[in-house]
């Protein structure tokens, strides 16, 4: 039988690496007929097989609006399965019940920790927030018929149901980096090339990494700073003290696209993963940025917490250090001084990657939740 499955995001955009290139390509390739709903998605089939379907584009407080358009997509595509990857699209499973056979939540991240500390939740509501979240996704998630998570600990937040659950962590497909031609613009550069790609966050370090280049010599270094800014506050100031002082150390890239990332990490020496100790990063964490520049042969400089530092550590392929300023000022001018050891450490984070941290090793555990999870399924 072949089974119908639908992805489905209000957040996340079309091409979101882990739902689109990771999960819906595998399941196309294990022979299932396989849909994606996003925002702004061009409607078609793509190469891999996999159909795209756009859903209205609103604000986070109109994404309720979204569930009028969910419908009618999910009525047309008759789902096996339907796979939400946003906390939520949980509110869609008991209407869903009726026509859906199986429910499954991919739960990315530590959800009410993440909650804690979204910067538009004025700061006297975020705990209540947070525990709200907390019993919701709980009380919801139950209703489904399996769970996706990135990380083991993530299944803390959940009760005993539902019973079947997979642990699929965040590993990047390794083919998408086999090759990469660096930026030659980048590469051109003299100095320590520091690259990070991903949110630009307080959380995420994004004005720690600015401190620490304030420190430097503007002739050491140079950090190539790529993402989408997570709140209006944190642009701002970003942008300013770029237009300032760090204009000559630290190059904004805009949104970076799944298919240039390569040749953006490919042009760098270091991948920079400076995660400060939230409530959110204080747990175990698959920091895909780290094994993106690992796969591509890049020295790491990480914050010493958990799912990061020891694996760091593990491989010989970086530095953890505190996740402060002066900790990742540190780690800056230990590898300045070590730069002949780079390359070493890159090939040592390339053979790690290859042995057991790309989606290529762990998605056949995908293919085999699913076919567990739709075996009698008519």
């Amino acid at each position: 039988m072949t089974v119908r499955v639908v992805h489905l995001s209000v957040v996340h955009r079309p091409d979101d690496p882990r739902i689109f290139e990771r999960e819906c390509r595998t399941l196309a390739r294990a022979g299932h007929h396989v849909a994606y709903l996003a925002p702004g998605a061009a409607r078609g089939l793509d190469a891999h097989g996999v159909l795209l379907a756009p859903l209205p584009q609103h604000g986070r407080s109109t994404r309720f609006l979204d569930i009028v358009a969910v419908q009618r997509e999910l009525r047309a595509l008759r789902p096996h399965v339907l796979h939400v990857h946003d906390p939520e699209l949980l509110t869609l499973f008991p209407l869903a019940r009726a026509f859906v056979p199986r429910l499954v939540y991919d739960m990315h991240e530590y959800v009410p920790e993440q909650v804690a500390a979204k910067p538009y939740i004025p700061a006297c509501m975020r705990p209540a927030a947070s525990q709200a979240v907390a019993v919701a996704q709980r009380r919801l998630a139950a209703l489904g018929d399996g769970v996706v998570v990135v990380a083991p600990d993530q299944l803390d937040a959940l009760g005993d149901e539902p019973q079947r659950r997979l642990v699929l962590p965040n590993y990047p497909r390794l083919e998408r980096f086999d090759g990469a031609t660096p930026d030659p613009e980048m590469a051109a550069d003299p100095r320590l090339k520091l690259a990070y790609v991903g949110s630009l966050s307080r959380n995420r370090g994004c004005l720690l990494m600015l401190d620490v280049m304030e420190r430097l010599d503007p002739s050491e270094a140079v950090l190539y700073l790529g993402g989408v800014f997570a709140a209006p506050d944190v642009r701002a100031e970003v942008e300013a003290r770029v237009a300032g002082d760090l204009g000559d150390r630290v190059r904004l890239l805009g949104r970076v696209p799944p298919m240039s990332l390569p040749a953006v990490l490919a042009a760098a020496d270091v991948v920079w993963v400076p995660s400060v100790a939230s409530a959110q990063y204080r747990h175990p964490a698959v920091a895909t940025k780290l094994f993106e520049g690992m796969a591509v042969g890049l020295a790491a400089l990480v914050s010493d917490l958990p799912g990061r530092a020891e694996l760091v550590r593990a491989e010989r392929c970086g530095l953890a250090v505190p996740p402060d300023v002066d900790g990742h000022l540190a780690g800056v001018r230990r590898l300045l001084a070590d730069r002949d050891e780079l390359a070493a450490m890159g090939a040592r984070g390339r053979a790690a990657v290859e042995r057991a941290y790309s989606w290529e090793a762990v998605e056949g555990d995908l293919v085999a939740f699913y076919a567990a999870l739709t075996a009698g399924v008519r």
